[in-house]
């Protein structure tokens, strides 16, 4: 069978498209012999398709339709692809080119029943999908409204069924549109309070899973009206699901406990405020009669604690804890620094952590200045602990430095066992004034532990300046009696940490964390939180564009400097060119000069006197022939002997 599932890069789109892709998995497990391929259509051209996804369709009115034609049931998503599904619609060809039996699916929103007229006489009766007639739409959401119609209307007797499911808040999974206050929780930031009235709104939501099982079910079923409202039965728990309760129980449960009010104007100008304005009671008849089994049928605020565990596993925002050991602090100390600015995670340190609670004014505080510098290993416990239960700790982890030494330390700071899978690590137990947390008594053990280590000579040689050598060589002592292979009184030999698979790596001669980050990335994974946040980006786009300006300034002075030597070398060259030119000229004319002066003497002296005389002659008389009587005058004249005036002879002489 085919499916096709509009925008499967989106939030529901993805989930369905997952949903109906691993049906072939549960076919094998389950000896059935049907296969199941799901298409589909992206957001944008830059969008990834899902590995699950076997092809992506062209969105144009002949990919459309072929790929309609071809799919067993097409999944449009109404609500956030409403162009794309209005042009699948007019892709459906008329019900004799159809050739088998298809199954159409808008998935659009409750926000189209939001200002339904309820009936006074019983005002707290949900309504159902029996008055789908005559819902009416929050104001941004009457072109939804009319797409609904226009599915419904799509269908072809015998061709083509057609259903619309109208699903209420979708959580879940990585969230949809309750992200950012899940985002905002998990950064430890109070969560707004996203209402324009009292926030007592009872929220209709369902389960992103829910939903995909609602959709799933529409394959083989045929309920008797085209139209099913997908909602769970949070509106309907003892404990009432409002806005408040929800925006609560989620910073509790993530954040720091604290909700934040928000003037009108602050709701207006957040995206999609109108979804946290719903609060229409609503009743899934028709759903519940489809039999499938509800993954979180009570609602968001009664599975908060597993909707959180979704929602980190989804989003790979789990929590990262990270135990840096050994007997070089060096290394240890420069390799956790550099793990807690790349992983972007807590960094942990004893004297840091003493410090801390020493200018505290609670109980903790007085007693950290009552030990002086010394503290005992239960005081020492007391404030780890603390730390690595404060709230950046429990959502994004921690690197903790050194700090154990012994097995009772261990004891003291961790449980006897970590946390099983889907388990939540240990809170704070009880909260103080605004929120703070109480001193706990038990942290959440590292997932992660890196050994480094360093012979005893290599230890000393990077460590002598600047401390006392038999102090170091006694800690190094210690170190070693507690940290031998197989000793009962390591740390390391914790329960807790005993199941954690460490990797012990020789820091040698090594001072700075390089050499060593390349292995701890690998043992380590990924990063596990969001990365840099929009500030963070900013700021470190604007000191890109200002390296970037101030790059592109120095090779623009770099050019200008270039053109302005080259330019100065040309006229250099151009002018010593032209005195070498007005010299050589010079000398030339003068040359010449000098070899003309026999001949102008002997013209002067021979020719030129009789020459100037016969023209006189010639201007005179003007001859007919003027040219043949000069030649005969200049013969007769010639002052050479002969009678014939031989001009031969007269240029010998």
């Amino acid at each position: 069978k085919t499916v096709f599932v509009h925008n499967v890069s989106g939030y529901v789109g993805s989930h369905l498209s997952k949903r109906f892709a691993d049906r072939n998995v549960g076919s094998q497990e389950d000896g059935e012999q049907e296969e199941w391929e799901v298409i589909g259509t992206l957001a944008s051209a830059s969008e990834t398709k899902p590995h699950w996804v076997a092809r992506t369709v062209e969105p144009t009115p002949e990919g459309l339709e072929a790929a309609f034609l071809e799919a067993d049931m097409t999944v449009l998503d109404c609500l956030n692809a409403l162009e794309l599904a209005e042009m699948q619609l007019a892709a459906i060809p008329p019900a004799d080119r159809i050739p088998e039996p298809k199954v159409l699916v808008g998935v659009s929103s409750v926000m189209t029943w939001t200002r339904t007229t309820i009936d006074e006489s019983a005002p707290e009766e949900p309504l159902t999908e029996a008055e789908y007639k005559r819902r009416r739409p929050q104001v941004n959401f009457k072109e939804l409204l009319a797409l609904e119609k226009l599915v419904t209307k799509s269908q072809r007797d015998g061709a083509l069924r057609t259903h619309v499911v109208a699903a209420g808040l979708t959580y879940g999974g990585g969230e949809g549109v309750l992200h950012p206050l899940f985002k905002r929780a998990w950064s430890g930031e109070a969560l707004p309070l996203l209402t324009l009235g009292d926030a007592s709104n009872l929220l209709p939501t369902i389960h992103v899973a829910d939903l995909c099982s609602v959709v799933e079910s529409l394959l083989p079923a045929a309920p008797a009206k085209p139209y099913l409202v997908a909602v769970d039965a949070g509106q309907q728990q003892q404990e009432p699901q409002t806005l408040a309760a929800v925006t609560e129980a989620l910073s509790k449960e993530l954040g720091t406990g604290l909700v934040a009010p928000m003037s009108q104007d602050q709701v207006f100008t957040t995206k999609d405020y109108q979804f946290f304005q719903a609060g229409i009671r609503l009743r899934p008849a028709a759903v519940d009669e489809l039999g499938f089994s509800w993954h979180s049928r009570e609602g968001v605020l009664a599975n908060m604690p597993s909707v959180v565990r979704e929602y980190r596993e989804a989003r790979k925002v789990s929590p990262l804890r990270l135990l840096v050991h050994g007997n070089d602090d060096l290394a240890v100390g420069a390799l956790a620094a550099a793990v807690a600015e790349e992983y972007r995670l807590p960094l942990v340190r004893a004297p840091s952590a003493l410090a801390a609670a020493a200018e505290g004014d609670d109980e903790l505080g007085a007693e950290v200045k009552a030990a002086g510098g010394t503290v005992s290993d239960e005081t020492l416990a007391k404030v780890l602990a603390r730390e690595l239960t404060s709230l950046g700790c429990r959502n994004q982890g921690y690197i903790l430095e050194g700090c154990l030494q012994t097995l009772a330390q261990a004891q003291l700071l961790f449980p006897e066992a970590a946390p099983g899978e889907g388990e939540e690590p240990p809170a704070a137990e009880a909260e103080g004034e605004e929120g703070a947390a109480a001193p706990a008594t038990k942290a959440a053990a590292p997932e992660f532990v890196i050994v480094l280590e360093a012979s005893q000579e290599e230890v000393l040689r990077k460590q002598q300046q600047g401390t006392d050598e038999e102090s170091l060589a006694a800690r190094l002592a210690t170190y070693e009696t507690h940290n031998a292979e197989g000793s009962e009184t390591s740390p390391l030999a914790h329960p807790a940490l005993a199941a954690v698979e460490t990797i012990s790596i020789a820091s040698g001669d090594a001072t700075s964390a390089e050499p060593l980050l390349t292995k701890a990335r690998i043992y380590l994974g990924p990063p596990r939180n969001y990365g840099p946040s929009e500030e963070e980006l900013a700021a470190a786009k604007a000191l890109a564009d200002e390296a970037a300006a101030e790059a592109a300034a120095a090779e623009a002075a770099e050019k200008q400097a270039l053109a302005e030597a080259e330019a100065a070398e040309r006229a250099r060259r151009k002018a010593h060119d032209e005195r070498r030119s007005a010299e050589l000229q010079q000398r030339e004319r003068e040359l010449l000069e000098v070899r003309s002066q026999p001949l102008r003497h002997y013209l002067m002296a021979n020719v030129i006197p009789t020459l100037t005389e016969g023209i006189i002659e010639v201007c005179k008389i003007k001859p007919e022939d003027p040219v043949d009587y000069l030649a005969e005058w200049l013969l007769k004249r010639s002052p050479v002997d002969g009678p014939a005036g031989d001009p031969d002879d007269a240029i010998a002489a």
